[in-house]
């Protein structure tokens, strides 16, 4: 694989971000150097940092990223204070039923575990986890159920 310099490869990843409607690139500093990705700056949320992330990860010309961003609205809480809140906010989400899955917080770090019902249900509680304020990590270790559930056609 031909490699870019590092200018068009910060061009390419401020253009993927720029592109992002999960990311304001308006306070998010992109750097690159002998093909490290350096990202600083502010970012609103958990989840807009995990955004960044990701579509730099999807940008082949990097072979590392080094994560400088901090949280503008962080909000520190204790560990009882947040896994209440991110239980909370999947009890009040219409997509996704709460009773197979245990939340767990850790400094900020929050796992979900447990079966689900579909995808779709196993995503949405991942969202929802990574938009509560104070999480800092999501780690997601839901499962499917696997039961083959009726169609109603």
């Amino acid at each position: 694989m031909v490699r870019l310099i590092d200018s068009k490869v910060e061009e390419l990843i401020k253009r993927s971000l720029q592109s992002d409607s999960r990311i304001d690139l308006s306070e998010i500093h992109v750097r690159v150097e002998d093909g490290i990705a350096y990202l600083s700056g502010m970012v609103d949320s958990a989840a807009e940092r995990r955004a960044a992330r990701e579509d730099l990860q999807s940008t082949q010309q990097i072979e590392r990223i080094v994560d400088e961003l901090q949280l503008r609205n962080y909000v520190e809480r204790t560990d009882p204070e947040l896994r209440e809140s991110v239980r909370q906010a999947l009890i009040r989400d219409i997509d996704v039923d709460i009773r197979p899955i245990k939340v767990e917080a850790n400094n900020g770090v929050v796992t979900l575990t447990g079966k689900v019902d579909s995808y779709s249900q196993k995503t949405a509680a991942e969202n929802i986890a990574w938009w509560t304020p104070g999480v800092t990590e999501v780690i997601d270790r839901m499962e499917l159920d696997g039961k083959i559930r009726p169609s109603f056609d």
